[in-house]
């Protein structure tokens, strides 16, 4: 099934007037976007008054959402601030273009190393794969059995169950939850940060998106005819372009950039074609798969947006569910939440719902 019935509502969104600004503002500003006043502060839900600002356009929604994960203190950016200076955010971005084009810089960007990841999926993907002989392993690693145990939870709340067991949870979620509940654990390290450090200050915020990533984009992988395996490896693995930047940023040591910055509209769409860049260059030689690598390389090329594989609309999608759900913290998951929320398939929903606790 296509991802494109169901999306159709946004067409309206994205066709929303930009605003104006005055001559002199304008030439500062290279891309042409308005500065933007994040409305919800990290962690909390937006405040609902007289004084809450329209959301009309997408790089307003993905300036709020990039103040949440760089974990912006509560007072909102002003709006009027003025963009960085252009020459320095030329500097940023053509920096940025050295590592994505460099093996060498590249592998110092995040700490598992690379081999690691595609061993791990083939041993996943394997269809002798035994569920029997994995929770035996499973039951030696604390972390692992906790994720195993939290991922067949759900699923017993929903049927009135109790407590439960690891050989019941187990049982409940089968090889298909098995594999991404050992996936989640081994590529967290990936995420981790230490320190005060740009990356160290949006480590929790990008693994929270990237896990809610994942289940929706499983979600979303079936009612299209893709590997739900595929959905969640990609939505997982897709902040790794977020992770691997900002460590960049960090390394910059003559070209210091603070998250507010970053943040900005005159900033924030560079930023993210370079985030999928890094994605791409990064997973694609992984062989996590056709689909997956097929997806990294479109991603990568084209950019989230432009993505044009069907697990890469998936994946899309994805990451626009989760931003909403970032921006609703404290809000009922739903219609008021989602303007295409009734266009979404059932399984979605449920999952997007869901997420509350994540």
């Amino acid at each position: 099934m296509s991802m494109t019935p169901w999306w159709n509502p946004l067409t309206r969104w994205r066709r929303a007037p930009p605003q104006t600004t005055a001559p002199d503002e304008r030439a500062a500003e290279p891309h042409r976007a308005e500065p933007v006043t994040p409305s919800a502060t990290p962690g909390s839900a937006a405040p609902q008054d007289d004084a809450q600002p329209e959301i009309r356009t997408p790089i307003e929604l993905q300036c709020r959402f990039a103040a949440w994960l760089f974990g912006l203190p509560q007072e909102p950016l002003r709006v009027g601030v003025a963009p960085p200076a252009a020459p320095r955010t030329a500097r940023l971005f053509e920096q940025l273009d050295q590592v994505i084009a460099s093996d060498a810089l590249r592998a110092t960007l995040l700490p598992r190393a690379p081999h690691v990841v595609p061993q791990l999926m083939k041993a996943l993907r394997d269809e002798r794969y035994s569920s029997v002989d994995v929770a035996e392993r499973i039951s030696k690693d604390v972390v692992l059995t906790a994720e195993v145990i939290r991922s067949a939870t759900s699923a017993f709340q929903r049927d009135g169950e109790g407590d439960i067991d690891l050989a019941r949870a187990v049982a409940v979620i089968g090889t298909q939850g098995l594999r991404r509940a050992i996936a989640s654990v081994v590529l967290r390290p990936i995420f981790d940060a230490r320190g005060d450090s740009l990356s160290a200050r949006a480590a929790a915020q990008i693994w929270t998106d990237a896990d809610r990533k994942a289940r929706l984009c499983t979600a979303l992988a079936t009612p299209a005819g893709l590997d739900p395996f595929d959905g969640y490896l990609a939505g997982l693995l897709h902040n790794t372009g977020w992770s691997a930047m900002l460590r960049a940023i960090d390394g910059f040591t003559d070209l210091k950039f603070g998250p507010s910055e970053l943040a900005h509209a005159a900033v924030l769409p560079d930023l993210l074609k370079r985030r999928d860049a890094l994605f791409g260059a990064l997973v694609q030689p992984w062989q996590l798969g056709r689909a997956v690598s097929e997806s990294a390389g479109d991603v990568g090329r084209r950019g989230l947006e432009a993505a044009s594989s069907p697990l890469g609309a998936a994946l899309r999608a994805a990451d626009r569910l989760a931003l909403l759900r970032a921006l609703s913290q404290g809000s009922r998951p739903g219609a008021e939440a989602v303007p295409e929320w009734d266009a979404l398939p059932q399984p979605v929903q449920e999952c997007y719902a869901g997420l509350r606790g994540a």
